[in-house]
């Protein structure tokens, strides 16, 4: 289950919604392929204007996310398939390469306390946070790319978290509805073990959920990092099983 800063559960029926945009995806040469990465891609921004706040689930993440869109797609993402389950509009706001700290190969793209506005803007039911597995890198003044410190990574944690906590408490906003996630695939386990933890503990400390998901394997991500379809509704699945959302929502 997921960890809450609050203990009480609300249980709460929502009638399902038209998404009204189609959100960006990148397709592959078959339907098991994992869409491909370019470093030189404009980054994947889609946003969904909702007409009830309490239908909306907005989603800041990177890759993980932006890769791809609505159930209708070729590629359903695993917040496409969650919204669905949830009775939820989704709003994406997802940008590859990005995460707390990095904004992507070409220094070109924002950081996650860039995208405050989104989660002013639309005031959404729930709020999800996707991300982490870019931050082991960060973008000098200079526009170059070198390795993260651990001082460095934990700096914008602590800063993004207060800043958010800060945005949903003028919200009005319960921050147990909040949920934080960091996927990882089989690359780069050596900085899983160090970035991941310090999401958990510092989400935890400003008082929002911490979803834990295991690790995509090969299978499910076979570039090491993206998920093919069958990844993302394995995503999907560690999300209702480690966090409250089924008992909240009457998902079977």
């Amino acid at each position: 289950m997921a960890i809450h800063a609050h203990s009480t559960l609300r249980r709460t029926c929502l009638t399902l919604a038209t998404i009204t945009a189609t959100l960006a995806v990148l397709v592959g040469a078959n339907s098991s392929a994992v869409p491909a990465e370019s470093g030189t891609a404009t980054p994947q921004v889609a946003e969904i204007a909702p007409e009830h706040r309490n239908d909306t689930m907005l989603v800041i993440g990177d890759s993980y996310s932006s890769y791809y869109g609505d159930r209708s797609t070729r590629y359903p993402g695993w917040w496409a398939v969650l919204a669905a389950d949830l009775g939820l509009d989704p709003v994406l706001h997802a940008e590859p390469g990005t995460g707390f700290l990095a904004r992507n190969s070409l220094c070109t793209g924002t950081r996650y306390a860039d995208r405050l506005a989104t989660v002013r803007r639309h005031d959404p039911r729930l709020l999800f946070i996707e991300g982490g597995r870019n931050d082991w890198r960060r973008c000098t003044p200079d526009g170059r790319v070198v390795e993260s410190t651990r001082t460095e990574i934990v700096a914008a944690l602590e800063d993004y978290f207060s800043r958010l906590g800060r945005t949903w408490d003028r919200l009005g906003r319960d921050r147990a509805d909040v949920y934080v996630l960091s996927p990882w695939g089989r690359s780069r386990g050596d900085k899983a073990r160090v970035i991941r933890p310090l999401i958990r503990r510092t989400a935890l400390e400003h008082g929002f959920s911490w979803v834990p998901t295991r690790r995509l394997t090969w299978e499910l991500a076979p570039d090491g990092i993206h998920p093919q379809n069958d990844g993302s509704r394995f995503l999907r699945d560690e999300v209702l099983r480690n966090s409250d959302l089924a008992y909240r929502f009457g998902h079977p």
